[in-house]
């Protein structure tokens, strides 16, 4: 379910339903993502967090109800509080209002004239037309990301949707064990999506959100490099407190010039997912910190790199065909290792002597003794060539 800012739909629907903000304005700017009425102080643990509760006081059963009441609502995690007053609350007292505006949370008034019905429906219908109009932007995201010379699948949607084509952009991509399991709980997918859209208001960034390939992209537009680093950081923050047990990683590409460079952020955290956060020891990783990757996959005809990585490689490769061997993936470790035959026998649970003939084997057929580190950092260029296309 889709979460939308609270300022915007107050200030469209007052005047039609005689509403009256009495308290916390500046709560106005935090999201919600369902409404409904809610009378009994004994069913608060029914709320899952930003939703606008509504009251009657139909339940009021004491003079220190309506104060229990209010209590245990700006405590449930509730976006906003709307009282329906004149019959069985025809005032809302001023010690009410000042705990509010001390929390900073909306308290709303509306008269009895008004049916809540209408209220609650057409609140309703907003957050499913938001939820329509993200789809539709998911779509224009995606085709600009997997068929971006084809400007026409894309460009006019972003538009109306406030994305500015030639603004920076950015993505951040989170993964984690069992995702695609795990999205199928929409209980929990929805509190994933929820926390996630809930930090993005706070930064003020335009963005799209959206599932694919075992994890959640979040494809932000106007990314300046500083704000970006202050976002993922957050965002890592929050999937360790909220879903620590889902061991989530973080991704993080570099800003792009427009959207039609938006493909190659894609590129780049589809990178860091597959290569370094199997190696990354920590639970957010930068493209931009992570050298000779970054150097990689910045080269325009990447066609050239391809054929390089291949000519590079092809002895080594062809003699694992024909033989069944698997001399390109120790020639890798090999050289990640340093050169190391005795890291690599531990690696592999190889006998030394083992290694030693395997790379000797492999120096012939490469014709090379692989003793300059002209002739490693080749190889070693080949395999990042070889790994990020």
């Amino acid at each position: 379910m889709m979460a939308i800012k609270l300022r915007t739909v107050y200030y469209a629907t007052k005047e039609k339903y005689h509403m009256n903000l009495l308290a916390g304005s500046e709560g106005l700017d935090q999201l919600f993502s369902w409404i409904h009425i809610l009378e009994n102080i004994d069913t608060m643990e029914y709320l899952h967090g930003n939703e606008v509760v509504i009251t009657t006081g139909i339940g009021m059963d004491s003079p220190s109800w309506f104060s229990e009441y209010v209590d245990k609502v700006t405590h449930s995690g509730a976006t906003a509080l709307i009282v329906n007053t004149g019959k069985f609350i025809t005032e809302i007292p001023q010690d009410i209002i000042d705990k509010c505006s001390k929390l900073n949370f909306p308290l709303i008034s509306v008269p009895w004239k008004v049916h809540l019905i209408d209220i609650i429906r057409d609140y309703c219908n907003r957050i499913f037309l938001t939820e329509q109009l993200s789809y539709s932007l998911m779509g224009s995201i995606k085709n600009a990301i997997f068929r971006p010379n084809n400007p026409e699948l894309y460009e006019i949607q972003l538009e109306r949707n406030n994305f500015s084509l030639d603004a920076t952009y950015a993505i951040v991509a989170i993964n984690g064990k069992n995702f695609n399991i795990q999205k199928m709980d929409t209980k929990f997918y929805g509190q994933l999506h929820l926390n996630i859209q809930i930090i993005l208001n706070n930064y003020g960034l335009d963005n799209c959100i959206f599932d694919y390939d075992e994890a959640l992209f979040i494809v932000i537009n106007r990314a300046y490099a500083a704000q970006l680093d202050k976002f993922a950081h957050t965002i890592d923050t929050m999937l360790k407190k909220r879903f620590g047990k889902f061991d989530f990683e973080t991704s993080v590409s570099e800003t792009v010039n427009s959207v039609k460079d938006l493909h190659k952020a894609y590129k780049q955290v589809k990178y860091i997912m597959d290569h370094i956060q199997k190696k990354n020891s920590s639970s957010i990783c930068f493209f931009k910190r992570n050298g000779i990757n970054e150097l990689v996959l910045s080269v325009n005809n990447l066609e050239i790199l391809k054929e390089n990585s291949q000519q590079t490689l092809e002895p080594l490769l062809q003699y694992d065909e024909e033989h069944e061997t698997d001399y390109v993936a120790l020639l890798k470790l090999y050289l990640q290792q340093n050169c190391s035959i005795k890291a690599v026998s531990e690696l592999t649970y190889t006998h030394r002597n083992t290694i030693n003939y395997r790379i000797r084997k492999i120096k012939e057929i490469l014709k090379s003794k692989l003793d300059s580190n002209e002739e490693r950092f080749r190889l070693m260029l080949a395999f990042y060539i070889r790994d990020a296309l």
